[in-house]
Protein backbone atom coordinates (compact mmCIF):
# COMPACT_ATOMS: atom_id res chain seq x y z
CA UNK A 1 0.00 0.00 0.00
CA UNK A 2 2.98 2.25 0.60
CA UNK A 3 4.64 1.52 -2.42
CA UNK A 4 1.36 2.15 -4.18
CA UNK A 5 0.78 6.15 -2.27
CA UNK A 6 4.16 6.37 -3.54
CA UNK A 7 4.16 5.82 -7.19
CA UNK A 8 0.80 7.18 -7.51
CA UNK A 9 2.08 10.77 -5.68
CA UNK A 10 5.39 10.90 -7.91
CA UNK A 11 3.48 9.78 -11.17
CA UNK A 12 1.18 13.04 -10.16
CA UNK A 13 3.78 15.52 -9.09
CA UNK A 14 5.34 14.63 -12.59
CA UNK A 15 2.61 15.03 -14.88
CA UNK A 16 1.73 18.42 -13.02
CA UNK A 17 5.44 19.83 -13.68
CA UNK A 18 5.77 18.09 -17.11
CA UNK A 19 6.60 20.60 -19.78
CA UNK A 20 3.40 21.34 -21.61
CA UNK A 21 4.66 24.45 -23.48
CA UNK A 22 6.08 25.01 -27.32
CA UNK A 23 8.65 22.51 -27.30
CA UNK A 24 5.09 19.83 -26.35
CA UNK A 25 3.74 21.05 -29.04
CA UNK A 26 6.63 20.85 -31.54
CA UNK A 27 6.87 16.95 -30.50
CA UNK A 28 3.09 16.64 -31.39
CA UNK A 29 3.77 18.42 -34.98
CA UNK A 30 7.07 15.83 -35.45
CA UNK A 31 5.79 12.74 -34.33
CA UNK A 32 2.76 13.79 -36.45
CA UNK A 33 5.48 14.46 -39.58
CA UNK A 34 6.38 11.02 -38.86
CA UNK A 35 3.63 9.09 -38.97
CA UNK A 36 2.73 10.63 -41.52
CA UNK A 37 6.04 9.71 -44.14
CA UNK A 38 5.75 6.03 -43.07
CA UNK A 39 2.28 5.86 -43.61
CA UNK A 40 2.28 7.12 -47.34
CA UNK A 41 5.56 5.38 -48.11
CA UNK A 42 3.35 1.67 -46.80
CA UNK A 43 -0.11 3.25 -48.46
CA UNK A 44 1.74 3.37 -51.93
CA UNK A 45 2.78 -0.53 -51.41
CA UNK A 46 -0.64 -1.54 -50.77
CA UNK A 47 0.10 -3.73 -47.95
CA UNK A 48 -2.42 -2.98 -45.81
CA UNK A 49 -1.30 -5.64 -42.60
CA UNK A 50 2.28 -3.17 -42.56
CA UNK A 51 -0.26 -0.64 -42.71
CA UNK A 52 -2.84 -1.72 -39.87
CA UNK A 53 0.55 -2.70 -37.52
CA UNK A 54 1.94 0.74 -38.40
CA UNK A 55 -0.52 2.45 -36.56
CA UNK A 56 0.07 1.27 -33.60
CA UNK A 57 3.66 1.07 -34.27
CA UNK A 58 4.51 4.95 -34.78
CA UNK A 59 1.97 5.61 -31.55
CA UNK A 60 4.46 4.13 -29.29
CA UNK A 61 7.38 5.33 -31.53
CA UNK A 62 6.22 8.62 -30.43
CA UNK A 63 5.40 7.38 -26.94
CA UNK A 64 9.34 5.52 -26.81
CA UNK A 65 11.19 8.79 -27.90
CA UNK A 66 9.14 10.91 -25.82
CA UNK A 67 10.03 8.67 -22.40
CA UNK A 68 13.91 8.06 -23.29
CA UNK A 69 14.79 11.61 -24.63
CA UNK A 70 12.20 13.93 -22.75
CA UNK A 71 12.57 11.32 -19.32
CA UNK A 72 16.86 11.30 -19.40
CA UNK A 73 16.88 15.39 -19.69
CA UNK A 74 14.51 15.67 -16.88
CA UNK A 75 16.44 13.55 -14.54
CA UNK A 76 19.41 15.28 -15.89
CA UNK A 77 17.57 18.55 -15.13
CA UNK A 78 17.26 17.69 -11.83
CA UNK A 79 20.65 16.15 -10.73
CA UNK A 80 22.17 19.48 -12.03
CA UNK A 81 19.63 21.79 -10.29
CA UNK A 82 20.24 19.39 -7.02
CA UNK A 83 16.52 18.60 -6.49
CA UNK A 84 16.60 15.22 -6.72
CA UNK A 85 18.93 15.01 -3.79
CA UNK A 86 16.37 15.03 -1.42
CA UNK A 87 14.40 12.31 -2.94
CA UNK A 88 17.62 10.01 -3.36
CA UNK A 89 18.20 10.61 0.36
CA UNK A 90 15.07 9.09 1.53
CA UNK A 91 14.35 5.97 2.50
CA UNK A 92 12.44 5.40 -0.71
CA UNK A 93 13.24 2.67 -3.14
CA UNK A 94 15.66 4.03 -6.14
CA UNK A 95 13.85 1.48 -8.67
CA UNK A 96 10.27 2.68 -6.96
CA UNK A 97 11.34 6.34 -7.86
CA UNK A 98 12.77 6.27 -11.23
CA UNK A 99 9.87 3.39 -12.70
CA UNK A 100 7.35 6.13 -10.90
CA UNK A 101 8.75 9.22 -12.99
CA UNK A 102 9.29 7.21 -16.00
CA UNK A 103 5.65 5.90 -15.43
CA UNK A 104 4.52 9.20 -15.59
CA UNK A 105 6.58 9.98 -18.64
CA UNK A 106 4.66 7.11 -20.88
CA UNK A 107 1.38 8.75 -19.39
CA UNK A 108 2.15 12.23 -20.91
CA UNK A 109 3.35 10.98 -24.00
CA UNK A 110 0.36 9.05 -24.73
CA UNK A 111 -1.18 12.06 -26.48
CA UNK A 112 1.15 12.29 -28.79
CA UNK A 113 0.95 8.81 -29.80
CA UNK A 114 -3.04 9.02 -30.28
CA UNK A 115 -2.22 11.96 -32.89
CA UNK A 116 0.64 9.77 -34.62
CA UNK A 117 -2.22 7.29 -34.65
CA UNK A 118 -4.82 9.25 -36.19
CA UNK A 119 -2.35 10.93 -38.94
CA UNK A 120 -1.81 7.26 -40.05
CA UNK A 121 -5.14 6.86 -40.55
CA UNK A 122 -6.03 9.99 -41.89
CA UNK A 123 -3.09 9.62 -44.61
CA UNK A 124 -4.61 5.92 -45.68
CA UNK A 125 -8.01 7.13 -45.32
CA UNK A 126 -8.81 3.71 -43.83
CA UNK A 127 -9.12 1.91 -40.08
CA UNK A 128 -6.84 -0.97 -39.04
CA UNK A 129 -8.76 -4.16 -39.76
CA UNK A 130 -8.01 -5.85 -36.51
CA UNK A 131 -8.61 -9.79 -36.33
CA UNK A 132 -8.62 -10.09 -32.62
CA UNK A 133 -8.47 -7.15 -30.35
CA UNK A 134 -8.94 -8.74 -27.17
CA UNK A 135 -4.95 -10.50 -28.29
CA UNK A 136 -3.93 -7.15 -29.60
CA UNK A 137 -4.96 -5.34 -25.88
CA UNK A 138 -2.50 -7.50 -23.98
CA UNK A 139 0.12 -7.76 -26.45
CA UNK A 140 0.15 -3.77 -26.24
CA UNK A 141 -0.21 -3.80 -22.60
CA UNK A 142 3.20 -5.76 -22.63
CA UNK A 143 4.74 -3.49 -24.78
CA UNK A 144 4.12 -0.50 -22.49
CA UNK A 145 5.20 -2.88 -19.85
CA UNK A 146 8.72 -3.25 -21.50
CA UNK A 147 8.81 0.28 -21.99
CA UNK A 148 8.68 0.61 -18.68
CA UNK A 149 11.39 -1.53 -17.88
CA UNK A 150 13.49 -0.36 -20.15
CA UNK A 151 13.30 3.26 -19.39
CA UNK A 152 13.61 2.97 -15.82
CA UNK A 153 17.17 1.15 -16.73
CA UNK A 154 18.38 4.09 -18.75
CA UNK A 155 17.07 6.59 -16.02
CA UNK A 156 19.12 4.52 -13.71
CA UNK A 157 22.49 4.88 -15.64
CA UNK A 158 21.43 8.65 -16.00
CA UNK A 159 21.60 8.77 -12.45
CA UNK A 160 24.22 6.43 -11.93
CA UNK A 161 27.10 7.78 -14.04
CA UNK A 162 26.13 11.09 -14.72
CA UNK A 163 25.28 10.49 -18.16
CA UNK A 164 24.38 13.41 -20.35
CA UNK A 165 20.93 12.50 -21.52
CA UNK A 166 21.53 13.56 -24.89
CA UNK A 167 23.97 10.30 -25.28
CA UNK A 168 20.72 8.31 -25.16
CA UNK A 169 19.00 10.55 -28.27
CA UNK A 170 21.10 7.88 -30.24
CA UNK A 171 19.38 5.02 -28.55
CA UNK A 172 15.65 6.25 -29.56
CA UNK A 173 15.95 5.34 -32.99
CA UNK A 174 17.46 2.42 -32.90
CA UNK A 175 15.43 1.35 -30.23
CA UNK A 176 12.01 1.49 -32.09
CA UNK A 177 13.74 -0.57 -34.44
CA UNK A 178 14.61 -3.15 -32.65
CA UNK A 179 11.39 -2.95 -30.30
CA UNK A 180 9.46 -3.80 -33.68
CA UNK A 181 7.54 -0.33 -33.72
CA UNK A 182 8.34 0.26 -37.45
CA UNK A 183 8.09 -3.64 -38.60
CA UNK A 184 7.90 -7.06 -37.29
CA UNK A 185 11.64 -7.99 -35.69
CA UNK A 186 10.73 -11.60 -38.06
CA UNK A 187 11.52 -8.80 -40.94
CA UNK A 188 14.68 -7.68 -40.04
CA UNK A 189 18.16 -8.45 -40.76
CA UNK A 190 19.52 -11.53 -38.72
CA UNK A 191 21.82 -9.71 -37.49
CA UNK A 192 19.50 -6.74 -36.06
CA UNK A 193 16.76 -10.03 -35.12
CA UNK A 194 19.33 -11.56 -32.79
CA UNK A 195 19.67 -7.48 -31.03
CA UNK A 196 15.92 -7.06 -30.93
CA UNK A 197 15.12 -10.09 -29.45
CA UNK A 198 17.02 -8.77 -26.02
CA UNK A 199 14.14 -6.16 -26.27
CA UNK A 200 10.70 -7.21 -24.73
CA UNK A 201 8.89 -5.51 -26.76
CA UNK A 202 10.16 -7.17 -29.88
CA UNK A 203 8.52 -10.04 -28.26
CA UNK A 204 5.31 -8.64 -27.37
CA UNK A 205 5.18 -7.08 -30.98
CA UNK A 206 5.34 -10.37 -32.30
CA UNK A 207 1.90 -10.47 -30.89
CA UNK A 208 0.45 -7.26 -31.73
CA UNK A 209 1.38 -8.68 -35.29
CA UNK A 210 -0.39 -11.90 -34.82
CA UNK A 211 -3.60 -10.11 -33.54
CA UNK A 212 -3.84 -7.93 -36.54
CA UNK A 213 -3.12 -10.37 -38.61
CA UNK A 214 -5.40 -13.23 -37.53
CA UNK A 215 -2.14 -15.56 -38.12
CA UNK A 216 -0.41 -17.50 -35.77
CA UNK A 217 -1.40 -20.10 -32.90
CA UNK A 218 -2.45 -19.59 -29.30
CA UNK A 219 0.49 -21.84 -28.68
CA UNK A 220 2.74 -19.75 -30.54
CA UNK A 221 0.98 -16.20 -29.21
CA UNK A 222 1.28 -17.74 -25.76
CA UNK A 223 5.18 -17.99 -26.32
CA UNK A 224 5.31 -14.30 -27.17
CA UNK A 225 3.75 -13.16 -24.30
CA UNK A 226 5.55 -15.37 -21.66
CA UNK A 227 9.30 -15.02 -23.50
CA UNK A 228 8.54 -10.98 -23.32
CA UNK A 229 7.28 -11.19 -19.64
CA UNK A 230 10.63 -12.97 -19.39
CA UNK A 231 13.26 -11.04 -20.91
CA UNK A 232 11.37 -7.58 -19.07
CA UNK A 233 11.94 -9.67 -15.99
CA UNK A 234 15.85 -9.82 -16.61
CA UNK A 235 15.79 -6.31 -17.70
CA UNK A 236 14.15 -5.26 -14.18
CA UNK A 237 16.71 -7.51 -12.40
CA UNK A 238 19.56 -5.36 -14.33
CA UNK A 239 17.42 -2.44 -12.87
CA UNK A 240 17.14 -3.24 -9.97
CA UNK A 241 20.88 -3.47 -9.34
CA UNK A 242 21.81 -0.60 -10.99
CA UNK A 243 19.58 1.29 -8.50
CA UNK A 244 21.00 -0.46 -5.61
CA UNK A 245 24.63 0.72 -6.85
CA UNK A 246 23.03 4.14 -6.29
CA UNK A 247 21.78 3.60 -3.34
CA UNK A 248 25.37 2.39 -2.05
CA UNK A 249 26.97 5.37 -3.75
CA UNK A 250 24.05 8.00 -2.12
CA UNK A 251 23.68 6.43 1.24
CA UNK A 252 27.38 4.76 1.96
CA UNK A 253 29.56 7.10 0.33
CA UNK A 254 27.73 10.08 0.06
CA UNK A 255 27.96 11.36 -3.17
CA UNK A 256 24.57 12.60 -4.50
CA UNK A 257 25.22 13.46 -7.77
CA UNK A 258 28.29 13.15 -10.54
CA UNK A 259 28.61 16.68 -11.00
Amino acid sequence: MIRWRIITATVIKELKTSEAGLSFIFKFVNDAGRAAALAWIIYQSGNLESLGFLTFGVALIAVWTGTVAEGGWALETELAGKTLDFTLISRTSMALVLFSKMLAQIIHEVPTGIVAAVTVMLVAHAVPDIADPAELAVSLLLVIAGLSVVSTFLGALVVLAGARAGVFMGIVPFGAVLSGFILPVGQLPLGLEILARFMPSSWAMDGAWNAITGTGTWAGLAGDWLIAIGVGAAWFLATVYLCRLVDKRIRIEGSLSAY
